[in-house]
């Protein structure tokens, strides 16, 4: 369980959204399914270092650059770890919930504007970009950073599809992720807090209705993408012949 500090529980003024990953190869059949239209194509950049730190404690630095850039960083609590949340009664604390077949996932996260022309690449250059906010959150959550560890792991080309809205499950988002070497294709809904469980059941049920394959791994999009672009680069370092 998460425990908050005095007056402020984890499960109050949450959004709470619903989510199934579908089989990426399914991506334009699952776009015409659903209605999509409009496509909207960004970038996505992680910041950790190459053993994913920051991700093993519960912790992401993401960057959206554009028009709408901005700079996020969330915390998920590991199962069983204490949370207080000293930053929360700042206007821009965000409280998520997500609901996946693992089971309720909360987050916190802060986000401020990016607008700078230039990406930064290392730990250094990132945390230096980051609010009081959002360094209060990391340690809130107990998260140890080494900055001249951390730098920028991923980039990732995300495309959504604005869809029709659907009976009791209102407007839903399909959203690709596209790395090399990987994809992931996420559909989701937010609903009240209530009808979380229900909610779940009835996409699902469509999803099959629709003739959709889901994917066999139902975890959260950013570890499953974080995960296997550090065992690629793993790889990449075993298959290098040995210094002379």
């Amino acid at each position: 369980m998460l425990a908050c500090c005095a007056g402020f529980n984890p499960q109050e003024n949450c959004n709470v959204e619903v989510k199934l990953l579908l089989s990426p190869t399914a991506t334009q059949a699952a776009a015409a399914a659903f209605g999509g239209t409009k496509e909207t194509i960004g970038r996505v950049y992680f910041f950790d270092t190459d053993a994913l730190d920051l991700l093993s404690q519960g912790a992401i630095v993401r960057l959206r650059p554009g028009a709408r850039g901005d700079l996020t960083v969330k915390l998920r609590p590991p199962s069983g770890k204490r949370f207080f949340a000293s930053s929360h009664k700042r206007g821009d604390f965000k409280c998520e919930v997500d609901l996946t077949r693992e089971g309720v996932n909360p987050s916190y996260s802060i986000t401020t504007r990016f607008a700078a022309e230039q990406l930064p690449q290392t730990g250094h250059d990132v945390s230096r970009l980051l609010s009081l906010a959002q360094i209060m959150l990391l340690n809130d959550g107990q998260v140890s950073v080494d900055w001249t560890r951390v730098k920028r792991i991923a980039e990732i080309t995300s495309t959504d599809w604005r869809t029709q809205s659907q009976p009791q499950l209102g407007k839903l988002t399909l959203e690709l992720w596209e790395w090399p070497g990987g994809k992931v294709l996420e559909l989701s809904t937010k609903v009240s807090s209530d009808a979380g469980s229900s909610t779940y059941t009835e996409l699902q049920q469509l999803v099959k209705t629709k003739h959709l394959a889901m994917s066999s791994d139902q975890r959260v999009k950013t570890s499953i993408a974080l995960e296997i672009i550090k065992h690629a680069a793993d790889r990449h370092e075993l298959s290098k012949p040995p210094a002379p």
